[in-house]
């Protein structure tokens, strides 16, 4: 296990899995520098992206090539600090050499019906029309679950260990628990305040500019944020197939398999 004076560690997740609350509490973790999806970032709005979310009039940032993020996470400049990255596992599909050395992996899931109706409705709340159609240009091909097992599975022949999975919903329920036995996994020091946050981040993360637009319109991560931190409590009971539009059924049933993969790898 690292030192948690220099533990490097990435957090691979899927959309809307209470992932940005996740890196939240990690504001809390001494000496640390936070890299919020920059693989993520190389897709949606780098020149090499597959899964650009601007069409028309959008003009790349050049930092965010998958060998630029690579060379920015391996920096000599962080051997001294701690390292936290949250990123989606989709983002570096059939890229895996891509992927910075030198750290500790570990998975966030959510039950797939949470996560795209969070999506969804983040989508819906924002007044656009074409729900269905930005919810399907904003996926990937496999829609995330199936390339999270891909890159779990990846990682845990060339690292030789099994990453550690943690299920929002044991988050949610056991907070100081889940990230106790995070945090010793990883190689992070815990302490208390991991637990809470206030409305201004603790400290800066490395972000792309053009994020920013999105963030007003969408308030993707403040929506994805609990407020105020983490309290024990019961999770919201997951609603019935049934009750879903017809597009969040069909991204549920096709990531199902998947989830329950990795679900069944949770500690």
């Amino acid at each position: 296990m690292t030192s948690s004076k220099n533990a490097h560690v990435f957090l691979w997740a899927i959309p809307r899995s209470l992932s940005t609350a996740f890196v939240r509490s990690m504001e809390s973790i001494n000496n640390v520098a936070i890299f919020y999806e920059p693989y993520a970032s190389s897709e949606h709005y780098g020149p090499e992206g597959r899964y650009i979310l601007y069409k028309e009039g959008f003009s790349p940032e050049m930092k965010y090539t998958f060998d630029g993020v690579k060379a920015i996470l391996e920096d000599s400049s962080l051997a001294n600090k701690c390292v936290f990255v949250k990123d989606f596992g989709y983002a570096v599909h059939k890229r895996y050499d891509k992927i910075a050395k030198g750290y500790t992996h570990s998975f966030l899931i959510r039950h797939p019906i949470k996560s795209f109706l969070s999506l969804y409705n983040g989508i819906a709340s924002a007044g656009d029309e074409n729900v269905d159609g930005i919810l399907a240009s904003y996926l990937s091909d496999d829609l995330g679950y199936k390339e999270l097992w891909e890159l779990y599975c990846y990682l845990e022949n060339e690292d030789g260990k099994k990453p550690i999975v943690i299920n929002s919903e044991d988050l949610l329920n056991n907070p100081k628990e889940v990230l106790e036995k995070y945090c010793r996994a990883v190689g992070f020091e815990y302490n208390d305040d991991l637990l809470s946050w206030g409305s201004k981040p603790k400290v800066e993360w490395d972000v792309p500019q053009t994020r920013a637009p999105l963030e007003l319109k969408y308030n993707w991560a403040v929506n994805s944020t609990i407020p105020g931190g983490f309290r024990k409590q019961l999770s919201k009971p997951i609603p019935s197939i049934e009750e879903l539009p017809n597009i969040v059924q069909e991204c549920v049933v096709k990531s199902m398999p998947f989830y329950e993969k990795l679900n069944a790898l949770c500690q």
